[in-house]
C-alpha cells in the first residue's frame, strides 16, 4: 500500500520494490532497496512541470533541459573587415527548449557546464584583402577563441569555420558569438539562409 513519510522529516527510511511513495516533505532521505515504479513514467519537478519522461523502451527525455538551436536566415553584409568585432546574428530558432535564447544571446538559467557549438559561413573575404580572422565565444566568465584563420587569400572568398567548447556558466550568465576579420575595409558578409549556414547550439551538459 502507499506509504506517506511526511511525518518523519529527518529520518532515513527504507522501502522495498513493492512500496510506492505518495509524499515526501521536509528533509527525509529515502533509500530504495529495489525498483521504483513511477507509474505513468513522469517525474514532476518544482512548479508542477515534467522533469523527466521515461518511455516504455527506456529512453529518457528532460523537457525543461536547456537546449537551443538557432541560425541566421538572411545574410548580414559588410559587418567586419577592419578588425572590429561584430556580434553574429541568429534570428531564427529551430528550438529553444527552456526559452533561454533571445536577441542573439543565450542566458544560462542555472549554474552548470554548457556545450556550445557554432559555425559561420563568410563571403567577400577577398574583397577586403583579409589577412586573418577569428571566431570568439564570449561568455560572462571568459572569452574562448574557437576558430582562428591566418594568411587568408582570394581563395577564401567563401568559407565556413566553426568550433565547440564546454563552458562553465553561472545562473544569469550570458553568451554571444563574435566575429573579427582583419585586413582592410568592412565588406565581409556573414551568410544567412533557410538551410542553416551560420548557426549556434547550446545545451546544458551537467
Amino acid at each position: 500500500m502507499p506509504i506517506s513519510v511526511s511525518t518523519i522529516p529527518s529520518q532515513v527510511t527504507q522501502f522495498t520494490a513493492a512500496d510506492a511513495i505518495t509524499a515526501v516533505e521536509g528533509e527525509a532521505t529515502l533509500v530504495l532497496s529495489g525498483q521504483l515504479d513511477i507509474g505513468d513514467n513522469l517525474i514532476v519537478g518544482n512548479g508542477g512541470s515534467t522533469g523527466l519522461a521515461i518511455s516504455s523502451a527506456g529512453e529518457v527525455n528532460m523537457a525543461a533541459q536547456p537546449a537551443v538551436f538557432a541560425y541566421n536566415s538572411a545574410s548580414d553584409t559588410d559587418v567586419t573587415g577592419t578588425g572590429s568585432a561584430t556580434t553574429v546574428d541568429f534570428d531564427t530558432e529551430v528550438f529553444d527548449q527552456n526559452a533561454d535564447f533571445a536577441s542573439d544571446t543565450f542566458t544560462a538559467p542555472i549554474t552548470g557546464r554548457y556545450l556550445v557549438n557554432t559555425g559561420l559561413t563568410l563571403e567577400d573575404l577577398n574583397a577586403a584583402t583579409a589577412t586573418n580572422m577569428r571566431i570568439e565565444i564570449r561568455a560572462s566568465n571568459r572569452t574562448t577563441w574557437v576558430a582562428v584563420g591566418q594568411d587568408l587569400s582570394a581563395d577564401d572568398s567563401n568559407i565556413s569555420w566553426g568550433g565547440s567548447v564546454i563552458l562553465d556558466m553561472d545562473a544569469t550568465d550570458t553568451l554571444t558569438i563574435a566575429l573579427l576579420v582583419f585586413g582592410s575595409s568592412a565588406v565581409v558578409d556573414v551568410v544567412g539562409a533557410s538551410n542553416p549556414k551560420t548557426f549556434i547550439s547550446v545545451m546544458l551538459m551537467a
